[in-house]
């Protein structure tokens, strides 16, 4: 038995494990503070406080804005566990996929081939980036990925119960998934039907029955995800996202600066999607071109699916985000669906045209490989300003906490909040100060939008309030309630919670 691939595996295994450790780091380390990652932990565990399905305190019934079923399932794990659960779930489907998929390219390929997919693809810079998730550290998109490699090798078992599988975990993640998955399935096909005659081109599919009833199967699944989504949406409080989008798609069509951020963020997606695409591009130059046009013209149409449906979602936010350069096609959430469908058509490519059998200087790929992965560090930087290489790894090192946060961060101060974080009543209700968040990853958030669903026992609340969160305290507390200052914030608490703060107080470190 070959066990070749033993090696790339445990290099892999390796890589994800150490990502999990530098991703706990740096939730540790207050970095990830916006409220996205929060709203999906809530709403994975809600029903289990006996609150209504995907429910969350930031905009209330979640269920109404995305089909986020998926989350039900890591909903267990999230609960006990919190963010590190979320992590947790993103780092075993990783560790699943990348192996099960290193050893079946072993099988087939030749060794530098499984190198060059591990460390261009699956955990080069562009990879590391959208993982990280800067400011927000976790979408449930992110699982995207991890269960497209799961589920191209599911089509290349031939195995149904695999694929139903595999296909329904993707669709549950959010209704874009049938989009991911079907182009995903489509490009399976296409291929397929090339490799099968070297004359042929891809316009002979549309003769094949199997073809349109793919194809009509995926739009179904995707269109009744939308009727559902939208029956939902407008069976209680409307929030008419989609409408919102095509105004400000329609109005910004006869601005310069709509069409000019637009080209920008496009550009910046195909330099993100380059070194893909470049390994798309070098295993047809392995197998003489073949057929390229064709296969060239599958990805296009795909992807051209995907960016718009990316496209109209970013544009909700255009005039009225002031950030909307980085919630649009870049934004790791909307970047993920057209990365995960680069990465895999690119496998399925080299895998049926069996472009890494033939023998190859060895100084060869380890030239492409480099060049492939540093190529990647200055794509990353210019397409997303709000990451800094360099900053970003020596923070982490001679920071404790986020260097922007750390002014707030009093050591007296962070003792008593950790400890009231750990002592308090599982999934208690809480409203605090943005950069302390984090330390309450386990419990319900109360955000500004006064949402939630049951009122805070406790606050905490900066004593220099620029946000004014002070002034909501009457419509998020319950009531009465008294203050407890501490060096730079203020304490507000139920009599019922009032012990766990007074115990919290006596872990408070003499000050210097």
């Amino acid at each position: 038995m070959k066990t070749k691939w033993i090696v790339p595996v445990a290099a892999s295994s390796l890589i994800i494990l150490l990502f999990f450790g530098f991703k706990v780091i740096r939730f540790q380390g207050l970095y990830y503070s916006f409220n996205d990652m929060y709203i999906f932990l809530q709403a994975s565990c809600s029903w289990m406080n006996g609150r209504p399905l995907l429910y969350e305190n930031i905009w209330g019934y979640d269920d109404r804005i995305h089909n986020n079923y998926a989350m039900l399932l890591w909903g267990p794990l999230i609960y006990v566990s919190g963010a590190y659960g979320a992590f947790a779930v993103q780092t075993i489907l990783s560790l699943l996929s990348y192996g099960l998929l290193l050893r079946s390219l072993s099988r087939t390929m030749a060794s530098w081939v499984v190198w060059l997919v591990l460390l261009v693809l699956l955990a080069g810079p562009v990879w590391f980036w959208f993982n990280d998730h800067p400011g927000i550290g976790w979408h449930p998109e992110l699982t995207y990925f991890p269960l497209s490699i799961l589920f191209v090798l599911a089509l290349f078992t031939y195995q149904r119960g695999w694929f139903l599988l595999t296909a329904a975990l993707i669709v549950l993640v959010k209704e874009d998934g049938a989009l991911l998955a079907g182009a995903i399935h489509l490009g399976f096909l296409s291929v397929h039907y090339l490799v099968a005659d070297r004359k042929r081109n891809i316009f002979g599919i549309l003769t094949q029955p199997r073809f349109w009833i793919v194809l009509a199967g995926w739009a179904a699944v995707f269109i009744a995800g939308m009727a559902f989504l939208s029956y939902k949406n407008h069976a209680a409080e409307p929030e008419p996202r989609l409408q919102q989008a095509l105004t400000a798609i329609r109005n910004g069509l006869h601005s310069r600066d709509f069409i000019r951020k637009n080209a920008t963020l496009l550009l910046q997606t195909f330099l993100l999607l380059l070194p893909s695409i470049s390994i798309l591009l070098y295993g047809l130059y392995r197998v003489g071109w073949r057929q390229a046009g064709s296969i060239l013209l599958v990805y296009g149409v795909a992807q051209l699916a995907l960016l718009l449906s990316n496209w109209v979602q970013g544009a909700t936010y255009y005039g009225t985000n002031a950030l909307f350069d980085l919630v649009s096609l870049t934004w790791p959430p909307r970047f993920v669906l057209v990365y995960a469908f680069s990465v895999t058509y690119t496998l399925i490519v080299w895998i049926l045209f069996d472009a890494g059998e033939r023998p190859i200087a060895s100084w060869k790929p380890i030239l492409i490989g480099l060049v492939l992965i540093l190529i990647q560090l200055p794509i990353v930087q210019y397409a997303r300003p709000d990451v800094r290489w360099v900053s970003l790894l020596r923070n982490v090192v001679r920071h404790r906490y986020d260097p922007l946060k750390e002014p707030l961060l009093p050591a007296s101060d962070v003792a008593v909040i950790q400890n009231l974080a750990q002592t308090i009543p599982a999934h208690s209700n809480v409203f605090v100060f943005d950069f302390l968040i984090p330390i309450f990853h386990k419990h319900y958030n109360i955000w500004p939008t006064e949402k939630q669903w049951e009122n805070a026992d406790l606050a905490i609340i900066p004593k220099r309030d620029f946000q004014k969160l002070g002034e909501r305290l009457p419509r998020v507390m319950k009531k009465p309630y008294r203050s407890i200052p501490l060096a730079a914030y203020i304490i507000f608490v139920t009599p019922a919670y009032e012990p766990f703060v007074t115990a919290s107080l006596s872990t408070k470190p003499a000050s210097k």
